[in-house]
């Protein structure tokens, strides 16, 4: 072996070791995510008022579809630690909705599904852990309310609430309700596996990287960074003083410093007006006093 890679080598061992610890605490990260990703939750809230989950109202389910959809619940509300429950209604909302203004201000047409998921989540006390806990609820209304829109809400809870941005609502509305007026059934189960993947796994915020790709990146860096220094090393070698000097010995004859030019430079620095806008996150606290997330969607 060259004399110099050896050299290289005892002096990068500490940057070798560094790699190999990094790699064993990625190693251990994943399989410990993994481990999570599939743990079985025990459900420890006994004061939920009822143990249903599909309220379809509006009757576009047949009992077929429905019994399915309780299975598919019950088996991703044990992964996730979450209740996840469907209501679907074909009613105007209108009133309903305005005689809580009192308490939450004005209402626009998309909020009084909002009011309506919120305070059915509240009095059936739902929640996994706990009543007012871990859970979601989706509520599409089939009605078209006066302003020719039909609305949906999905109501966040507990450790739903906050694992879910308002963008990710929104991704999972567009997809999951894309074709409901034709597929409700296909429409529903989308809803309920779209929220078991992001309280598992992370909608579209994580990506899945093999585990051997940041230790194979590390290695491939340190071979690139030893690389070049072994060649920028050699290169040196054939250079020293008499290459550039004549004698070896530099003599500085006159020294004089000679100014040339001065340049300004200007650039206006914008201010802050103060002024500007921004929207809220979807959390919000419902008519009676519980925290909650959520996002609407209309066809």
């Amino acid at each position: 072996m060259d004399v110099n890679l050896k050299n290289y080598i005892r002096h990068f061992r500490f940057y070798f070791l560094a790699i190999l610890i990094l790699a064993v605490i990625w190693a251990l990260l994943f399989v410990i995510n993994n481990r999570d990703s599939q743990t079985a939750f025990v459900r420890t809230n006994q004061e939920c008022t009822t143990q249903e989950r599909v309220f379809d109202y509006a009757d576009v389910l047949n009992d077929s579809q429905e019994a399915d959809l309780r299975e598919l619940i019950a088996e991703k509300e044990a992964q996730t630690g979450c209740d996840i429950v469907l209501v679907t209604l074909n009613e105007s909302l209108e009133d309903y909705a305005k005689a809580y203004e009192s308490g939450l201000g004005y209402l626009e047409p998309y909020q009084y599904t909002m009011v309506y998921a919120d305070n059915f989540y509240d009095e059936h006390l739902f929640g996994y852990d706990k009543p007012y806990g871990d859970g979601v609820l989706l509520l599409d209304n089939w009605y078209r309310e006066a302003d020719g829109n039909v609305y949906s809400w999905l109501s966040t809870c507990g450790r739903a609430e906050a694992q879910f941005s308002e963008g990710m609502i929104e991704r999972l509305l567009d997809q999951a309700l894309e074709n409901v007026d034709e597929d409700p059934y296909g429409a529903y189960r989308e809803y309920v596996t779209l929220f078991a993947q992001a309280m598992t796994q992370g909608m579209d915020t994580r990506v899945e990287i093999p585990i051997y790709v940041p230790v194979l990146g590390a290695l491939i860096a340190a071979g690139i960074y030893i690389g070049v220094n072994l060649q920028m090393n050699k290169g040196m070698k054939t250079v020293n003083l008499n290459t550039y000097v004549k004698g070896g010995r530099p003599r500085m004859k006159r020294k004089e410093d000679i100014f040339l030019r001065k340049t300004v430079s200007k650039r206006h620095i914008e201010r802050n007006s103060g002024s500007g806008g921004g929207g809220g996150g979807g959390h919000h606290v419902s008519s009676g006093g519980v925290s909650h997330g959520g996002g609407g969607h209309s066809r």
